[in-house]
């Protein structure tokens, strides 16, 4: 019995240290398109810490930081010009002559000295598209991954562009990208069509980059879909992003933005999902789920019968439809209860506005008892790169938690507290309830006494952000004792095992992987 319970404590310290609220961060280099690209840029520090501390930044392998920034609470910080220059900087975004190629002085890397955990948020915008990317922290490391994005679908194909950004972690990492359409063709430097092999090996030492570019212009069709849902596997930790920075659903306009997100690996994924809509129209709403392994049912709504079957690297767009809310499944904050037989990517499309060219992608995080129960905080929500946008929030909370528990501030200070709208509860399942929060401004955050996960949203004219901040945070603290002296009795089973440390609004023992009735103290 009590190597049982240590076992359970070792799962639990091991997940405290690799979070998205972390002391390190990786943001490796996107490519993006030629039309309208994103111009500004600023990248977001923020944490819970009250008390300030300083995060070094370092570009590509060298270990002279570029900047170093003091953080806190009360005061987040920023990173932007004229250390990250605007547009095809080959820093956070590259150029056609650095794309395709193994890089050693692209991409970011940030680290607090005294092991403090933050947040980095990027944030882009140009005169008709905007952007964010929330990083995962140490939860980002890993050894395989399936590229995910939205599909470049808009008839615009002189710009249309897919992307995927990776940065090594150690000295001889070998990087595999496979399992994609082999038709498909990728930016060589000038050359939109330079890499046609069916797999790409590269190999990077500590803190290089890669990046592919799948453009549409004049390219097979295949590049329209064919990249997503293919492996990214590697012998030593990498970190990834991926997206789209022009890209748009509708193939019958010429209306595009940026959607880019950065995904964990295989191995920290779920089986249970909630979405929550945005402001968009049904053409710009829908979850996308991709299979890490055959067979993989997904079921909707609590539904018995899979809505798909898919198998490894494939991908099913949930549709729209299937969005859930008592006034209209089309409403602003409408949720869906997405589960699956097997772990799978969860991403979302979504729109900051019911224009077809504001939409965003957020990559979610499984819901579960362990979310953590605060955010704090986005700082400066409606503030990207300089540019004033209308900013909110959407909540996923445990229904265990009462709403009074949910405390939402906002404002200069963030300290300003908001009245949290009616919940929307989940079809499908009892766990969860929802909440969609709009007019938002300054810095936001979010406290509860359970489980929570928080995104946030920004939107003005043609361009809309949206972002992910929970999910991979910190996990509760749970100690298991065992009161009564000696072993547990053979015969009764009588015993006292306690929790003590932090508490929460409920509990539920198993036994044998079978909920004891009644056991809820």
């Amino acid at each position: 019995m009590k190597i049982v319970f240590f076992f359970v404590l070792l799962v639990i310290s091991f997940f405290k240290v690799n979070a998205q609220l972390s002391d390190l961060h990786y943001l490796p280099p996107l490519k993006q398109g030629n039309t309208a690209p994103i111009v500004a840029q600023t990248i977001y520090l923020s944490t819970p810490e009250v008390d300030s501390f300083v995060v070094d930044v370092f570009r590509g392998t060298s270990t002279v930081a570029i900047a170093s920034l003091t953080v806190s609470n009360g005061a987040p910080a920023e990173l932007g010009a004229p250390i990250i220059p605007d547009g095809f900087n080959d820093i956070t975004l590259v150029s056609n002559a650095n794309t395709g190629v193994v890089l050693d002085n692209a991409g970011l890397r940030f680290r607090s000295r005294g092991g403090e955990d933050f947040y980095v948020n990027y944030r882009g915008n140009s005169q008709n598209q905007a952007t964010s990317l929330t990083t995962k922290g140490r939860s980002a490391l890993g050894t395989a991954f399936k590229w995910g994005g939205i599909p470049a679908r808009a008839n615009m194909n002189g710009s249309l562009s897919s992307t995927l950004g990776i940065m090594a972690t150690e000295d001889g990492t070998v990087v595999t990208i496979s399992g994609y359409d082999p038709a498909c063709t990728f930016r060589l430097r000038a050359d939109r069509a330079g890499i046609t092999d069916d797999t790409i090996t590269r190999t990077l030492q500590a803190n290089e980059s890669f990046v592919l570019e799948a453009v549409r212009r004049d390219q097979p069709a295949a590049n329209e879909v064919g990249w997503l849902g293919a492996s990214i596997t590697s012998n030593n930790n990498i970190v990834i992003s991926n997206g789209g920075m022009n890209v748009g659903v509708n193939a019958a306009l010429t209306s595009i933005d940026a959607g880019i997100d950065q995904p964990v690996p295989e191995n920290r994924l779920g089986t249970e999902y909630v979405f929550v809509r945005g402001n968009g129209t049904n053409e710009t709403e829908f979850p996308l789920i991709i299979a890490t392994e055959d067979g993989t049912d997904i079921f909707v709504n609590g539904g018995t019968i899979p809505i798909a079957t898919i198998d490894n690297g494939e991908f099913f767009e949930i549709p729209t439809s299937n969005y859930s809310n008592p006034i209209a499944t089309s409403a602003p904050g409408a949720n869906m209860y997405v589960a699956t037989n097997k772990d799978v990517y969860a991403y979302q499309v979504l729109a900051g506005s019911e224009s077809v060219a504001t939409i965003g992608l957020n990559f979610i995080a499984p819901v579960n008892c362990l979310l953590p129960n605060e955010l704090n905080n986005i700082s400066n929500i409606t503030d990207i790169a300089g540019e004033t946008l209308n900013g909110g929030i959407t909540i996923i909370a445990s229904t265990s938690t009462p709403n009074a528990n949910i405390l939402v501030f906002d404002g200069v200070d963030g300290t300003s507290p908001v009245a949290l709208p009616g919940e929307v509860n989940v079809l499908g399942t009892t766990d969860w309830k929802t909440f969609f929060i709009p007019g938002l401004t300054g810095n936001v955050s979010v406290q509860s006494t359970g489980p929570i996960a928080v995104g946030f949203f920004a939107t003005s004219g043609v361009r809309g952000v949206a972002g992910y901040f929970s999910g991979f945070d910190t996990v509760p603290d749970i100690d298991l004792q065992i009161t009564t002296p000696g072993c547990i009795d053979r015969v009764s089973g009588v015993a006292s095992i306690t929790i003590v440390g932090e508490a929460f609004d409920g509990y539920q023992w198993f036994r044998d992987g079978v909920a004891i009735s009644g056991e809820t103290n």
